[in-house]
């Protein structure tokens, strides 16, 4: 994953907050309902207008999630590959 999709898509949401947070502060509107709306107002313009960033930024997230969780498994099977062979070894060695 880029770190600039990362922090392009979080300034574009902080973007969507912010503008109309101001906007609303303008018009003289208590604080705490201003960001109430500009909170609603940043998610649906998030959810409508940046799906594609969205979706593209949480398939690379999804990548990268998958890819750790293979090499760690793969770890896992090498190490328990390694312990079953060694106790072939010892059991074969005993009958011997």
């Amino acid at each position: 994953m880029k770190k600039s999709q990362w922090l392009w898509f979080s300034l574009i949401r902080l973007a969507a907050f912010a503008v109309p947070l101001v906007i609303t502060l303008w018009l003289g509107i208590t604080p705490w309902l201003a960001a109430l709306l500009s909170a609603i107002i940043g998610f649906c313009i998030s959810y409508i207008f940046f799906a594609n960033r969205r979706n593209a930024l949480s398939t690379t997230m999804y990548e990268k999630r998958a890819a750790r969780a293979a090499a760690k498994a793969d770890k896992d099977a090498e190490a328990e590959d390694a312990e079953v062979e060694n106790l072939l070894a010892e059991e074969g060695e005993g009958k011997a």
